[in-house]
């Protein structure tokens, strides 16, 4: 007997079993896939152009402000609540390929397509394998034989890093569903070999890198050995060194005086107004500018609007935190605050309310089995380099839909609608959206 692969084997098996046991799905589901019909998935697919435009402008527009080709006020606004280490000096520091575009991200949206949030690479990628493969045990769907959302994923990296088995990073630091992430890991693995779960990798020669923060990605302890290896061509970062694509002021961008002109209006047709909240006010969506005193004086039903935080600060920029809607009694606490840290350069900014409801069916957890309800809903669009990967809903009672315990979560299937089109097996048409 050879002792020694005996240990070795021995102390695999143990670390084999050291994850321990999966907190498992904390939010609830909805009953059954969601219909949408293909033009919306087409819409959807299309969108990427723009958002790939929107991605490249905001880059350049960053680019000139860290090196003074922009007004001082832009260049405060962008480096929104960052340490001075991080600031114009380490950008200008940065190798060229280091500025590049998000590769994979999430946008959520009302159920109209009003995008109100960009995140890269964003939270809850496995859900849609995870749903997927739930909804594919429980019907008998060539929709969702056909829909294979992990393994798109893993082809964008293949084709991204140009190899038919590239090694992954993933730093989960700062993931707000790293369940679902790993579940991401997990079903994308082959071809993806990921560092610290597959023997083959060493940390400092993976050829993709994927962080949930510009301060997770830029503090990680191979960071400047990463840049050169982007700069030599043989590294790429999914959420890129770039802190523009890490904070919600971006999305002021195409509304801004200084800089809307170098956006489409497809752009701006697709997101929701948003602006800066200054000392003296904010130049509302009709294009005049409101003082905080005359909008605080406005009816509540005129104060549909969120506040939110926009600059880099993780504790606030993280989940649903930061968030808050002005026409309830604490909007003058909410906006003083903001005006008091637009003084100190750590902006916040007002968007229009775009809220609504849909009647959706879920599993409970309890004897009542399945219920019928009407909540708040987001729908998130999941996005990679070259595709739609896929979509998925939320719904919840709170008016911040996001993954809580109470949520409900669902997914929409391409070509499922043309599914729910015919009658079913008794001879009933199934309600469908």
């Amino acid at each position: 007997m050879d002792l020694t692969n005996e240990v070795y084997r021995a102390l695999d098996n143990i670390l084999a079993a050291s994850p321990g046991e999966t907190p498992g799905l904390c939010e609830f589901v909805q009953t059954a896939p969601v219909a949408i019909p293909d033009w919306v998935f087409s819409m959807r697919r299309e969108r990427i152009v723009e958002f790939q435009r929107f991605f490249g402008t905001a880059a350049n527009i960053f680019s000139e402000a860290v090196n003074g080709k922009r007004t001082p006020l832009l260049l405060r606004l962008l480096l929104n609540d960052v340490p001075m280490c991080y600031a114009a000096d380490f950008h200008r520091a940065l190798p060229r390929e280091a500025w590049t575009c998000p590769r994979f991200y999430r946008t959520d949206e009302s159920v109209n397509g009003k995008v109100f949030e960009i995140q890269c690479p964003g939270s809850g990628w496995g859900d849609l394998q995870l749903l997927r493969n739930f909804y594919s045990n429980h019907g008998h769907s060539p929709a969702l034989t056909e829909y294979a959302p992990s393994l798109a994923v893993a082809d964008e990296i293949v084709n991204l890093c140009s190899d038919s088995s590239p090694s992954v990073l993933h730093l989960l630091d700062n993931a707000s569903n790293p369940t679902s992430m790993r579940y991401l890991m997990a079903t994308t693995q082959p071809p993806l070999r990921y560092w610290g779960q597959h023997r083959s990798v060493r940390n400092g020669d993976c050829q993709f890198v994927r962080s949930h923060s510009f301060f997770g990605l830029v503090a990680e302890n191979l960071f400047k050995e990463r840049l050169r290896l982007a700069a030599a061509g043989r590294a790429r970062f999914d959420l890129p060194p770039v802190l523009v694509f890490d904070e919600k002021i971006a999305l002021c961008l195409p509304f801004l005086d200084e800089t809307q002109s170098y956006f489409t209006d497809a752009i701006r047709n697709i997101l929701t107004y948003s602006h800066p909240v200054f000392e003296n006010g904010f130049k509302d969506e009709n294009g005049q500018w409101v003082s905080i005193q005359d909008f605080l004086k406005r009816r509540p039903s005129e104060r549909r609007y969120f506040l939110k935080y926009a600059g880099c600060d993780v504790a606030l920029n993280w989940g649903s935190r930061g968030v808050y809607r002005l026409d309830d009694r604490q909007a003058t606490i909410h906006l003083t605050r903001a005006v008091e840290d637009s003084k100190q350069d750590r902006f916040w900014l007002i968007q229009p309310e775009i809220s609504e409801k849909e009647h959706i069916e879920y599993f409970t957890r309890s004897d009542k089995g399945a219920v019928q309800e009407q909540l708040t809903a987001k729908y998130s669009c999941f996005y990679g380099p070259t595709q739609l990967i896929g979509i998925r809903t939320m719904h919840r009672r709170h008016y911040k839909v996001h993954g809580q315990d109470d949520t409900v979560i669902g997914l929409a299937v391409p070509g499922y609608w043309e599914e729910r089109q015919s009658p079913n097996e008794d001879g009933i048409e199934v309600e469908r959206r």
